[in-house]
């Protein structure tokens, strides 16, 4: 599993509020990093642009499997 250092600079007065509701957890900014690259996902998922380009990509390897070592 990988894992990804993050430094988030708050106004001091956004930090305190954000402090005293408890959403400056790691269990929590994790939890909304997590659904806002979900999101993300999904939304790259259903762009038709993105599954034009990934139609290429995968005909592109399609070919390449094709004379490469056999499946076993």
């Amino acid at each position: 599993m990988g894992e990804v250092v993050i430094t988030i600079r708050l106004p001091d007065d956004l930090f305190k509020v954000a402090s005293e509701l408890g959403v400056l957890s790691s269990e929590h900014i994790e939890m909304l990093l997590r659904a806002d690259i979900q999101a993300q996902l999904m939304e790259m998922a259903s762009d038709p642009q993105v599954q034009h380009e990934l139609r290429e990509i995968a005909d592109e390897f399609a070919l390449t499997e094709q004379d490469g070592l056999p499946e076993t």
